[in-house]
């Protein structure tokens, strides 16, 4: 098996509702690391799709290195992920890098990410679980 490097455009843009960084429920990937999640957006045209397919009331924010850095730093044991470009809430696969590659992409002024992560819709339930990508 082997790891398949796909590539997006690099996510500059949050979705928030009130104060909340908005992302996808996320099963527990074992007992000892849990993954966390948000979406992140390329350019304003796919966070106005997401919003179409929303109720709720969100607004865009500047997805900034040093919240990426503060998550980073705290992960611990958790998978830090950020979706990109998804194009609704209820997307049945979602492609996701990790904040760390995000962080280093902004750093480096880097127009696209790595997205090694897949994340697949469980409707029995009604979470996402996660898996790298591979061939």
């Amino acid at each position: 098996m082997h790891l398949i490097e796909m590539m997006a455009c690099t996510p500059r843009y949050v979705l928030m509702d009130g104060n909340s960084r908005i992302g996808p429920k996320v099963a527990l990937l074992n007992s000892d690391c849990s993954c966390i999640s948000i979406y992140g957006f390329s350019a304003k045209s796919f966070y106005d799709k997401f919003s179409l397919q929303s109720d709720l009331s969100l607004t865009p924010y500047p997805l900034v290195k040093g919240y990426l850095q503060n998550q980073v730093d705290s992960a611990g044991d958790s998978l830090m992920l950020v979706v990109v470009d998804a194009a609704g809430v209820d997307e049945p696969f979602l492609d996701a890098a990790t904040m760390e590659a995000v962080l280093e992409a902004q750093e480096n002024k880097a127009s696209h990410v790595a997205v090694n992560y897949r994340l697949a819709f469980d409707q029995k339930t009604n979470d996402y679980t996660v898996t790298k990508s591979v061939l």
